[in-house]
């Protein structure tokens, strides 16, 4: 009867330890369940992060092409504001070009000298607030200059459909290579 009572024993003893590893698996794996949890929720976040920021740097690029597209400057001033006042304090005139020094107006002047000076292509209300005209009567300097043959380009602004106007580079060297051949002239 000992040895029943022995035995029952050591069974009692396995019993309790298979009972207690199977509680201490199930410890672990609820443990590696609420890792895992934990794991998946830190990755949609960083991935929504991600996405949030990609956003923001998209957004920023936009912005700062539109920036620039404007021709603004650091200190809120287009370029074309600065380059009008140099304008306005200048008192040599502006071109010196033969064929069409007797027939241009002095308006008609600021308007070539303004798309020469500008970096970027030019409106017609970007012209008109710089040079203080009204809209039309721009206009009608960019058709008289264009009648006179004077080589400014016109494109469609994509962004808005309007008509925007430059002068191209080649021609703007051209123009002040004579301007600076005239004033050494004089």
């Amino acid at each position: 009867m000992a040895f029943w009572f022995f035995g029952k024993e050591k069974e009692d003893r396995v019993k309790k330890i298979e009972d207690n590893l199977k509680t201490s698996f199930s410890y672990i794996k609820n443990d590696i369940s609420f890792v895992t949890k934990f794991l998946n929720n830190l990755t949609n976040k960083h991935q929504e992060h991600d996405e949030k920021f990609e956003k923001m740097d998209r957004q920023l690029k936009e912005l700062r092409e539109m920036v620039l597209s404007m021709g603004v400057v650091d200190d809120g001033r287009s370029i074309v504001h600065e380059r009008s006042i140099a304008i306005n304090h200048s008192n040599q005139s502006f071109m010196n070009v033969q064929s069409l020094k007797n027939t241009i107006t002095p308006a008609q002047k600021k308007v070539i000298h303004l798309l020469g000076l500008a970096d970027v292509p030019l409106e017609y209300e970007d012209l008109a607030k710089e040079l203080k005209l009204s809209v039309v009567t721009v206009r009608r300097h960019i058709n008289d200059i264009k009648r006179m043959g004077f080589d400014v380009k016109e494109k469609m602004n994509v962004e808005n459909g309007r008509k925007v106007f430059f002068i191209e580079k080649v021609v703007k060297r051209e123009i002040m290579s004579k301007k600076g051949r005239n004033e050494g002239n004089k």
